[in-house]
């Protein structure tokens, strides 16, 4: 069952912190956004023509890995979900990194999430 993160925005600048679940090595990794006005989820935000990105790095500042626009993959007009296959996180290297989320919206660029990530090494071979 995917984790189901709400992210609430009231002014395009606010950034929430928020650690993302960990990422085992091997298996698919689903994580859903949600984005609304306010707290009680009653306005969303129409995100359908904003470009994502998230970008992961270690402590040395090094890119671990990159989601792009298209692997946020719009399932309604204030939701997008990243899937990710087990053959892709088989290569993310593990650790803990540090990451953020921008969107930009026309012209302007915004950070909207950041935090941590873990990638964990998969048990079962």
């Amino acid at each position: 069952m995917a984790l189901q993160l709400k992210q609430f925005i009231k002014h395009y600048k606010m950034v929430s912190e928020h650690n993302i679940r960990p990422i085992r090595r091997g298996d698919t990794f689903i994580f859903p956004l949600e984005f609304y006005e306010d707290e009680c989820e009653e306005t969303p935000i129409d995100v359908s023509t904003y470009v994502f990105k998230l970008q992961a790095k270690n402590s040395a500042g090094a890119v671990q890995f990159t989601w792009n626009n298209a692997d946020f993959v719009s399932v309604a007009t204030n939701k997008r979900t990243v899937t990710l296959s087990a053959v892709t996180t088989a290569t993310y290297v593990v650790g803990e990194y540090i990451y953020d989320l921008q969107v930009t919206i026309g012209s302007a660029v915004y950070t909207w999430m950041q935090g941590y990530i873990n990638v964990e090494q998969q048990i079962t071979s």
